[in-house]
């Protein structure tokens, strides 16, 4: 049975996701040998199993804990490079259904990586069009993607492969935002745009959408359909999980469960979602979400 590597960031708030995702992964993710990796500042004693190591990280608030996450990993590399393969989800993500671990182990013709299809960022609305995706479009950046390259734009919450082949993206990905942030840029969608950079000319695996879907759109699926679904990413913009700003420390006050923030926030987020310009959606999002 493979050794496999459940890379795992739960740094401040976010810890409130681990007792879901660790006993979701433990049911349906099959035939693999897995131990996971937590880098957080808030250990829990959910935490405290067997198979679990726990690794010490410094909370830097927003983009930061999510920016910096290929040189958390790659500062680990002697021990990760023990494992067959290493995978990284989100602190938000939960299996929902069975998954073989040959569903998303990328094999050598798929040069040793995997990611998933962004939900977001696909069908009727994108065209398809690799040109409509949101890839980092400025030179200067060391995530840029010219017009006219890339064939698809996946998500930055799910990612993973053989632990050579995962490593040195993580190496390399890690010097490419320290030279950014030395030359004071963000890359357009932070580490997802320097993964999408690093994937855009290399052969991968490919995972769809079944690997990260949004967990509120799982009701608009029929039954045959909702079946294939994988792995969800869970809504964080909820009163059970506090909110979006209440998760990152930037606010104390978590969000109200009552009718009219939550009519307020389904507004906001339509609204949100045909407005072009991303700091324009932000500031509209931080309203109520």
């Amino acid at each position: 049975m493979a050794k496999v590597g459940i890379l795992y960031i739960a740094l401040g708030r976010y810890t409130v996701f681990w007792d879901e995702f660790y006993e979701s992964c433990e049911k349906h993710l099959l035939h693999a040998d897995k131990h996971y990796f937590i880098w957080t500042d808030n250990p829990t004693p959910a935490m405290d199993m067997p198979n679990v190591t726990i690794i010490p990280a410094q909370k830097r608030g927003w983009p930061y804990d999510s920016l910096l996450r290929f040189e958390m990993f790659y500062a680990h590399k002697k021990e990760l490079s023990k494992f067959d393969y290493l995978f990284f989800f989100n602190a938000n993500f939960k299996f929902i259904n069975d998954t073989d671990l040959s569903e998303i182990a990328p094999r050598e013709w798929d040069g040793g990586l995997c990611a998933s299809l962004h939900p977001g960022r696909h069908g009727d609305i994108w065209r398809d069009t690799p040109d409509v995706f949101p890839f980092e479009r400025r030179p200067e950046s060391t995530a840029y993607v010219p017009f006219g390259t890339g064939r698809h734009y996946v998500c930055g919450a799910f990612n993973g492969g053989t632990a050579d082949a995962f490593l040195e993206m993580c190496g390399a990905l890690a010097k490419n935002v320290q030279t950014d942030i030395k030359n004071g840029i963000n890359a357009v969608v932070d580490d997802e745009s320097h993964l999408n950079a690093y994937l855009a000319t290399r052969d991968f695996l490919l995972c769809g959408r079944a690997y990260g879907y949004p967990e509120h759109k799982l009701k608009h699926l029929a039954p045959g359909d909702a079946v294939m679904v994988k792995i969800i990413s869970r809504e964080k913009n909820t009163p059970k999980y506090g909110g979006t700003k209440w998760l990152r420390g930037t606010t104390d006050k978590k969000i109200p469960n009552n009718r009219f923030s939550y009519i307020m926030r389904s507004i906001t987020r339509v609204i949100a979602a045909i407005i072009p310009v991303r700091a324009w959606r932000q500031k509209l999002r931080g309203l109520y979400w």
